[in-house]
């Protein structure tokens, strides 16, 4: 078994870490996290050009739905897929009769419409009241409410709940409920506080299960030295190493620092712990992303070998792999399986499989796929307008996105976003323009991804500098609401190819100065504004160390060749 993933891992010490890589367009259906695995807890990672920016325990926001398809994204802890099996963890975990399953489907219980009513800041005075009223509190309501909080992503109400049910001791806490206030505590006040709270369980509840969520909590951070620390005082516990916590530091290299993934495999190795799913499909993404298609085919005959058979997921993804290496027929195989084996069965086969095929140039197929969507839903519909996009048909974006308007009473922002991102993405400025007073006309509420979409609009038509003036304004105007991280990397990336070394540093430092969670400063980008003008960038590693960021392999070369400019001229650039 271990000796193909060994070498399905060889080279990783070689491999360039992409620190900037954010988000994943798959969804992973195995249970990776501790809390969807043991208990119904949140678990990072989508992944994240995620369709949610949003995340759940341990996602990196983690693991998206399948047919977030895109190159550029990033595998991650979990995401829409991982709030479903957290859906089903929790259901399971609570004792109704079928007849009050169906009920709660349909209405959201008494206690929860309390805790959605009640304002942010007077939560704990309204149950306090609920309970003066002579009602009592129940576990099984208390999972309900948790439950549909966290699905809900109201984290900050979540936390208040656990926090008053401690408060007044209302509940006997079990396992599950010391980690579930242990992820909320981390994620609303921080991963220090967390541990601190770690000192207020009753020793016998100091498990793995404690530790390995709060160890999803740093990997969703990106805090390599927490999580390490977190990781080594398992061991030191001696606590069960198992393989969701080996997959959470995986997925934390895989991401941060590519050279100590082979560290984490012999450790497996050593300690007989078997990889699962999750584990062969981390090292599957890792290879395609540093284009190693050999590595990809290794680490996918070693699955198989070990009685593990490729997922639509997997499949997918290295169809996607198969397309950016160029091995197009090999890409067309793996395609037409998963439709001979999923398009009957998988309502989001069809929105895979139509931008495979659009990733494959082929329009016949999208328009194919499309027809046998006979009743398709919201997301079906915006999965086609991508990929019409995707191929520069505009008018059968637009058709579909009529037809998505007559199907439904009316359409939130993320769908106008959506047909507005493929005018962006296709340089058509001036049905973008006209496409924006439409959705005012509608009535559509413009905010950060519609500022996202528009950012990219100018900038693909090549007025960078009234993508910069549009969205300094928007964030004056809108003081209570921040752009998304991916407009302002958007812009660097222009200024950078541009060579523009004034305007990459000062976007530079807008972006350091908002700190997005979780997010290390983009240098690596920075550092393309300097090889374009080929200019030395003095003290380079010294401000990167000073923020914490280990310096990538490409990093490094462009300084050795900066390193080496001479005073009066510049070699050629190679690459």
């Amino acid at each position: 078994m271990w000796p193909s993933l060994r070498r399905a891992s060889s080279g990783l010490r070689d491999c360039g870490c992409q620190v900037l890589s954010q988000l994943l367009p798959f969804g992973y259906p195995e249970t990776v996290l501790p809390l969807i695995r043991r208990f119904s807890a949140e678990s990072t990672e989508r992944l994240t050009n995620s369709k949610f920016n949003n995340e759940f325990l341990g996602q990196d926001a983690a693991v998206l739905p399948d047919d977030n398809f895109g190159y550029n994204d990033e595998l991650s802890n979990g995401n829409g897929t991982i709030e479903a099996n957290i859906s089903k963890s929790w259901s399971f975990n609570m004792d109704h009769s079928a007849d009050l399953k169906s009920k709660h489907r349909i209405h959201r219980p008494y206690l929860f419409q309390t805790v959605l009513d009640a304002h942010s800041l007077s939560v704990k005075s309204v149950l306090d009241k609920w309970i003066e009223d002579g009602n009592q509190l129940e576990r099984n309501e208390v999972l309900l409410v948790l439950f549909h909080l966290k699905k809900q992503r109201l984290y900050w109400k979540a936390f208040q709940f656990m926090e008053w049910i401690e408060r007044g001791h209302l509940l006997n806490f079990e396992e599950r409920d010391y980690a579930c206030h242990l992820d909320l505590i981390a994620r609303n006040t921080g991963i220090e506080d967390a541990r601190k709270y770690i000192d207020r369980v009753p020793k016998p509840f100091r498990n793995e299960v404690l530790y390995e969520t709060l160890l999803v909590n740093c990997v969703r951070a990106r805090d390599i030295q927490k999580a390490e620390e977190v990781f080594r005082e398992i061991r030191d516990l001696s606590l069960p190493l198992t393989v969701s916590a080996c997959n959470q530091m995986i997925l934390l290299y895989k991401r941060v620092a590519r050279t100590k993934v082979a560290d984490i495999i012999m450790l497996m190795e050593k300690e007989n712990i078997k990889p699962s799913p999750f584990t062969y499909k981390l090292i599957i993404d890792l290879k395609g992303r540093s284009n190693d298609i050999s590595g990809v085919e290794v680490t996918l005959n070693e699955m198989k070998a070990a009685g593990v058979e490729p997922d639509f997921v997997t499949q997918t993804m290295v169809a996607k792999f198969y397309i950016s290496g160029g091995l197009i027929e090999k890409a067309k195989a793996v395609v037409s399986e998963i439709e001979m084996e999923y398009m009957k069965d998988k309502r989001h086969a069809v929105r895979s499989l139509l931008h495979l095929y659009a990733a494959l140039s082929k329009p016949d197929e999208v328009a194919r796929i499309w027809k046998l969507c006979t009743e398709p839903k919201l997301d079906d519909f915006m999965a086609a307008i991508e990929a019409w996009g995707k191929l520069g048909c505009i008018e059968q974006a637009e058709e579909t996105f009529e037809a998505m308007l007559e199907a439904t009473q009316k359409l939130s922002s993320k769908y106008y976003n959506g047909m507005l991102n493929v005018y962006a993405e296709n340089k058509l400025m001036d049905k973008g323009k006209k496409f924006v007073e439409r959705m005012s006309f509608d009535g559509c509420p413009n905010g950060p991804l519609t500022w996202d979409a528009l950012v990219k609009l100018y900038v693909n038509s090549g007025e960078v500098a009234k993508a910069d003036s549009f969205l300094q304004n928007a964030t004056e105007q809108n003081p209570d609401r921040r752009p998304t991280y991916g407009s302002y990397i958007y812009l660097l990336m222009a200024y950078a190819k541009m060579g523009d070394i004034y305007n990459a540093e000062k976007m530079f430092d807008r972006l350091k100065n908002i700190r997005y969670p979780g997010r290390k400063p983009p240098y690596p980008v920075l550092l393309e504004a300097y090889v374009n003008a080929k200019v030395r960038p003095h003290g380079f590693i010294e401000r990167m160390r000073a923020d914490g960021v280990r310096p990538i392999k490409k990093v490094m070369e462009h300084l050795k060749f900066l390193g080496k400019l001479p005073r009066g001229g510049v070699p050629q650039l190679i690459g």
